[in-house]
Parts: structure tokens; C-alpha cells; sequence
């Protein structure tokens, strides 16, 4: 841990860094499931420069890295994490020009949404109520009502750290335009909740997505306010909001033929608990915390589930969620 407590002060004190560095920092309120530790060392970079910056620099020292987006997929560890956390919430920027609408990383879909309606632009509402952002959704492929965003993202800007030398520092004219790749997308690299990011490690800076500009009218942005709230209130109605989650745990294998909340269910593991924990009583494929909720215990129901799964039909669930 000193090592990272070490290198996250001098981080914090580079004029290459602009931001906020916090310590020993919980990382449960910052996720939706709402449990796990803390982070050794938060960074909270202003701009994508240094997020690079910080981002590169810790993949040189060699030190263990995460970056966090909206915390929506996520179970972090009851140990918390030893490891310099590059939180991209600052990274919220959201502009539009000749049909593609470009935002940070860290940009929420809420946010993403209402720029869309104040701006008369269509073709996003089925994202409508997600809770994360732009940057995981391009990471994680999220898949909303039939459409992916692989679907609609034009291209990512990104840093491949894969490619970072193992060298101890930068200096301090540390330039992102040295670094910064642009992928173009291509559908065939794109899969039912897989990414071509998967396969390196990389920190996505900005996702653009197409979008269609419709007459600036009271009319359209009434319409698409229409069809988003029709999105948000699907999903409340399925109880995504009724207690803190991580959202879908286990992957839909379309090739068995059942969703995974419809396996769980006849296994009828609806309603078990594990500590704080409970697969939802309205949802299979839904683990909430209750209020107390450990990582382990997500776990052990995560577990209990795949087991009594493959005991039942042979077949083996694939998380969604990520535990870190």
C-alpha cells in the first residue's frame, strides 16, 4: 500500500495532474450496489489529459490500476482496493456536430438523454434510465431494449496502456496527442455484451455516437422526453430501482433458449438471501442489498445460483457483473 500511498502524493503534487487525490477513500457509496472497501488512493482527474497522465504514469510504475466510471456493473471488494482508482466523473462533457454526439467518458446516460431532448436528437432513448455512463456501456457493450451501443457508437477515443513502455515516469510535458487513439468502428468486432476493449487494457476518454438531428421543435423534444420516460418507467416497473444492484448478474446465453432470470427462477432461487444479500423476489436475475450486504455475500448468492443452474439444466451462467 505505500508504494501506491507514495506515488498517488507525488502524482497529486505533478503539474502534469489536474485534479483531486483523495486517500483512503469508500468505494461503496460510488457504486450502485452500494458495498465493498475502500480505494488506497482516489484520483479524481479535471480533464482526459490527466486522466492519461495518471493512468499512463501508474501502468509504468507498474502499480495495479481500475478505473471507475458509474459503478453500475461493478461488486468492489470487502478488502476495498490496493490500487491507484482513477474515478472519470469529471470527464462528463457532451457536445453535438454533423449527426454524432460526442461525450466523455464519464458522461451519465441522465445527462446524455437530456442533452438529446433539449437538442431535438433522436436515437438514444432506449438508454434512457441506465445507470452508468458512456464510457462503460462502449467498454461493456451494453445491450438496452434490443440495441447495443456497438450498434450506435461511431468511434472511441482511447489510450491503449497495453502499449505503455516500463519506464518510472513522465515528464512533466506529458502530451495526451502523443497517445490518444481513435477507433472507427467496426460491427463484426462487436458481440452480445463484448467490446473490442475487452481484449487490451485501455482507458476510453470520449465515445461517439450516432445520432439524428431532428427540427429543433417544442414538438420533437416533447417526443423524445416522451419515449425516454417510457424507457425509465419500463424499467421501474421491473423494480430496477427498488434497492441497490448491480443490474443484470448473469449474461442471457441466447442459444439455450431461456434468459438467465427465467433459469434462476425455476430453480426457485427467487427471494433466497445470503447475509445482506438477495436475489430479487421479483427478478431472478437481480441481486439487491438489502442494506448490510457484503462482496462475499453477493458471492456466495452468485454462486448458490450458478450451482443450482447447472444442477437443473447442464448449463453454466457467465456473470455480467464484475467483481473487483
Amino acid at each position: 500500500m505505500e508504494e501506491i500511498l507514495s506515488f498517488a502524493r507525488g502524482l497529486a503534487d505533478s503539474p502534469a495532474f489536474r485534479g483531486r487525490m483523495l486517500f483512503s477513500e469508500d468505494l461503496a457509496p460510488r457504486t450502485t450496489m452500494k458495498v465493498g472497501g475502500k480505494a488506497s488512493a482516489l484520483a479524481i482527474p479535471e480533464d482526459m489529459q490527466s486522466a492519461a497522465y495518471a493512468a499512463c504514469s501508474a501502468r509504468r510504475a507498474g502499480l495495479p490500476l481500475f478505473v471507475l466510471g458509474g459503478g453500475s456493473n461493478i461488486v468492489v471488494s470487502d478488502g476495498g482496493l490496493d490500487a491507484l482508482v482513477i474515478s472519470l466523473e469529471r470527464l462528463d462533457g457532451i457536445s453535438f456536430a454533423d449527426g454524432l454526439l460526442t461525450v466523455g467518458a464519464g458522461a451519465k446516460f441522465d445527462d446524455i438523454i437530456e442533452f438529446c431532448a433539449k437538442n431535438c436528437l433522436n436515437g438514444l432513448s432506449s438508454f434512457a434510465g441506465l445507470p452508468g455512463t458512456a464510457g462503460g456501456a462502449a467498454y461493456m457493450n451494453a445491450r438496452c431494449y434490443g440495441v447495443s451501443a456497438g450498434d450506435l457508437i461511431d468511434s472511441v477515443c482511447y489510450v491503449d496502456l497495453d502499449e505503455i513502455k516500463e519506464e518510472k515516469h513522465f515528464a512533466d510535458d506529458f502530451a495526451l496527442a502523443n497517445l490518444a487513439k481513435v477507433y472507427h468502428n467496426k460491427k463484426g468486432e462487436w458481440a452480445y455484451k463484448k467490446s473490442p476493449f475487452q481484449s487490451f487494457c485501455s482507458l476510453i476518454l470520449s465515445v461517439t455516437f450516432c445520432v439524428e438531428a431532428l427540427e429543433r421543435s417544442a414538438g420533437n423534444e416533447d417526443l423524445i422526453r416522451s419515449e425516454a420516460a417510457g424507457f425509465v418507467e419500463d424499467r421501474r416497473s421491473k423494480g430496477h430501482f427498488r434497492a441497490p444492484s448491480a443490474g443484470s448478474v448473469f449474461k442471457n446465453d441466447r442459444s439455450f433458449g431461456k434468459p438467465s432470470g427465467q433459469l434462476i427462477d425455476e430453480a426457485g432461487l427467487k427471494g433466497l438471501s445470503v447475509g445482506g444479500a438477495q436475489i430479487a423476489p421479483w427478478h431472478g436475475n437481480f441481486i439487491i442489498n438489502k442494506g448490510s450486504a457484503t462482496a462475499g455475500d453477493i458471492k456466495a448468492l452468485v454462486d448458490r445460483a450458478r450451482e443450482a443452474v447447472r444442477g437443473m439444466t447442464g448449463f453454466s451462467l457467465e456473470t455480467e457483473i464484475i467483481f473487483v
